[in-house]
């Protein structure tokens, strides 16, 4: 077998793999979704929320290993310790899940004035508060505290809007989750297409950051209009093949 060969083999070996474990987690996360809403309808509040806490966190693995699955498809080497180490990391998959939060008041007024960095630094301070808010109530679920001079209990600190709160966010990224899932699974069955298809884009990701150096965000707002148009064409001509032979198969 040549190189190429072997190459292309190992490729599609790990992206099956990562596709496997992404099935793995989401069935995981789904699980613990359930369970938590068990817990709660039995009135075990600070348990509930800590599995909800817990599945948040499997939502964000399944977005580091479509990172991952990604950079594969574009070429780059895979560090499979560097995997097992971002999904280990509770900071990470926190900070991980913040990307899909609503934008704060600060990020968006730096934005408004054109402040890319200050923007960047406000979502940034952003990631480490939720991730702060979120180890901290997950911690606070499970132990008792020592805190002020007294001891605190989870059932003393949970209360039952940080359980909706926490709940409402796990039903709603669960349901960004499973998209995600099933184009990994369509990656792993067909990779070369998309390989194509991401190399590309990492051309023209770099094409437009050199055209606009001073707005990143029109030169995002460009190349996301340029996908959905190529995804329109492929789609059309896509439905056009399949009246065709229709068409043909009717004849």
């Amino acid at each position: 077998m040549s190189k190429t060969s072997r190459d292309a083999t190992d490729k599609q070996l790990l992206i099956s793999e990562l596709t496997r474990g992404a099935e793995k987690v989401f069935e995981n996360a789904e699980a613990l979704f359930k369970e938590a809403c068990l817990l709660r309808a039995i009135g075990a509040l600070s348990r509930s929320l800590f599995l909800h806490q817990i599945s948040l966190e499997e939502c964000a693995k399944l977005e580091i290993l479509g990172a991952w699955a990604t950079s594969l498809l574009m070429g780059y080497e895979v560090n499979l310790t560097k995997i097992k180490k971002a999904m280990a990391s509770h900071a990470n998959k926190n900070r991980t899940n913040a990307y899909f939060l609503k934008v704060t008041a600060d990020e968006e007024a730096a934005k408004q004035r054109r402040d890319f960095k200050g923007a960047a630094e406000a979502f940034s301070e952003m990631q480490k508060s939720f991730h702060l808010k979120a180890n901290t109530a997950k911690n606070a679920s499970l132990y008792v505290d020592f805190a002020d001079g007294k001891f605190v209990a989870p059932n003393e600190c949970i209360t039952p809007e940080m359980v909706n709160e926490t709940a409402s966010r796990n039903e709603e990224f669960l349901a960004l989750s499973f998209p995600k899932l099933e184009m990994l699974r369509k990656w792993a069955t067909n990779p070369e297409p998309i390989c194509e298809e991401l190399v590309g884009f990492e051309k023209r990701i770099k094409e437009l950051g050199d055209q606009y150096l001073d707005d990143p965000e029109k030169a995002l707002k460009t190349l996301l209009q340029e996908m959905l148009e190529r995804r329109l064409e492929m789609e059309k001509t896509r439905q056009n093949k399949n009246a065709s032979q229709d068409t043909a198969t009717k004849c």
